[in-house]
């Protein structure tokens, strides 16, 4: 049973290690193409109706409003914001340089470290999830209250030129709400699993 907790650990860490990779490899080649191509961002981006630029942060802000979402600009963060939707609540990092938004919806489950049967049910349902919806989840430990706690993300274009683009924010939320059914669901087929049933 301890090799199979490290090969689960070892796999989780490979993960980890690659979606971290591919955000600097994203990163990097933002920047590269920013600093070689000053006007590139410019070119690939929308315009509003009166010829100006649009601005993604702002863009999305407007979007927020026209859902009807309640949001918040945090303090000292210039790219956060966060917001409510369907009672859960959200973060999302957007730029008005930047042609991406990142979303997150963090501390949405947790479970106790010394339930071990629970900790293995949902790391198996976290790959699960990662498999089948489009949101990336991870989990944290907070060792200070032996907590393993449940975060997901995920990073979208967000541009003007999008055809209704409020349809297009709502689509791409409750993606995360699939992501924590299919959690749900294969948590309880991991403990019936268990019990024999």
């Amino acid at each position: 049973m301890e090799i199979y907790y490290l090969i689960v650990g070892i796999a989780l860490c490979g993960i980890l290690v690659s979606i971290w990779n591919n955000r600097q490899e994203n990163k990097q080649m933002q920047e590269n193409v920013d600093e070689s191509h000053p006007s590139a961002s410019a070119s690939l981006s929308d315009h509003d109706e009166s010829g100006n630029q649009a601005r993604t942060r702002d863009l999305f802000i407007d979007t927020l409003i026209k859902l009807g979402c309640q949001y918040e600009l945090a303090d000292g963060d210039n790219e956060r914001i966060d917001f409510f939707y369907q009672g859960e609540c959200f973060s999302a990092y957007a730029s008005n340089y930047k042609l991406y938004v990142s979303l997150w919806d963090t501390y949405w489950k947790q479970v106790e470290l010394q339930d071990i049967d629970e900790v293995c049910c949902l790391r198996k349902a976290i790959n699960t999830s990662n498999i089948n919806a489009r949101v990336t989840t991870i989990y944290t430990i907070d060792e200070a209250n032996s907590k393993m706690i449940v975060h997901s993300k995920s990073t979208i274009p967000f541009l003007s030129s999008m055809p209704v683009i409020e349809n297009y924010l709502r689509t791409e939320l409750n993606v995360f709400f699939r992501a924590h059914h299919i959690i749900e669901v294969e948590m309880l087929r991991q403990r019936e699993n268990m019990t024999g049933n």
